[in-house]
């Protein structure tokens, strides 16, 4: 935004509607950050990442057949909507983790946004659902960075335009030696198949720290092809890579998605 001094020649008149307009626009911003605090709007400076709207619980395409949502979502058979589902709130997360702006230009990602513990973390402790619009395999946006294959790959996860901050987390290569956190599903207590995040065994994630999974071989192979597979010294086998061995291009080009086909 450019500003510009008002000429003494103004009249009386247009310094009022400026004032005016100015104080609109102050409304606007006020109302704008009402909704961000609510987690209706959520969006950024940043030109990488597009704004999305925070969900508590997974969206299903129509679609689907009802088989397929019987199993996986078994709390639609009590309800029309998803109203018996288990929700996963944006207060709850918080006391785990939060999406953070990566301040640091040598990182990967920067200048785009991680997802940082927002306290210890503990080997196995689950920290946050992988929530998005859930489609049948092969209807999902081929554009889309932010897809998970789900439910035995009879579905896809994408959290481009929906989601919860786990949408954040960024591939480990580059960041740190080896991932410290994986993705998992689980059933939760009405029974609903979930996609979630949680520390790998053995780790333990302090308060402050990036949160890391391995998007697997599918996502580098599919997005970049196998050249930058090579060129990150990573084996058809997934295999990590030793730390400090990665500085391609490619990683700052695309860090920010979570397409994990092991």
């Amino acid at each position: 935004m450019y500003l510009f001094a008002q000429s003494s020649s103004f009249s009386k008149k247009k310094k009022k509607k400026k004032k005016k307009k100015a104080n609109f626009s102050g409304e606007n911003d006020e109302h704008l950050n009402a909704l961000h605090r609510k987690g209706i709007l959520i969006s950024s400076s940043s030109p990488s990442l597009p704004s999305y709207r925070r969900i508590e619980t997974l969206e299903f395409s129509q679609s689907i057949p009802s088989s397929i949502l019987d199993d996986i979502c078994p709390s639609r058979l009590k309800s029309t909507s998803t109203f018996n589902a288990v929700k996963h709130t944006r207060e709850a997360a918080k006391k785990n983790c939060a999406g953070k702006l990566i301040q640091d230009s040598n990182h990967p990602a920067y200048p785009s946004y991680g997802l940082f513990a927002s306290r210890k973390l503990s080997s196995l402790e689950h920290v946050i659902d992988y929530h998005g619009f859930v489609t049948l395999n092969g209807e999902e946006d081929k554009e889309s960075d932010y897809t998970y294959s789900f439910a035995k790959r009879r579905l896809v996860i994408d959290a481009k335009t929906v989601g919860t901050e786990a949408r954040f987390c960024n591939d480990f290569r580059g960041i740190r030696g080896k991932p410290n956190a994986e993705f998992f599903e689980y059933r939760d207590r009405v029974g609903d198949l979930k996609c979630g995040i949680r520390v790998k065994k053995g780790e333990i994630i302090g308060k402050g720290d990036e949160i890391c999974v391995n998007y697997g071989k599918g996502f580098w192979l599919h997005r970049f092809g196998r050249e930058a597979l090579e060129k990150a010294s990573l084996s058809t086998r997934g295999v990590p890579v030793e730390e400090g061995k990665v500085e391609c291009s490619f990683l700052k080009r695309r860090h920010q998605c979570t397409l994990y086909y092991e």
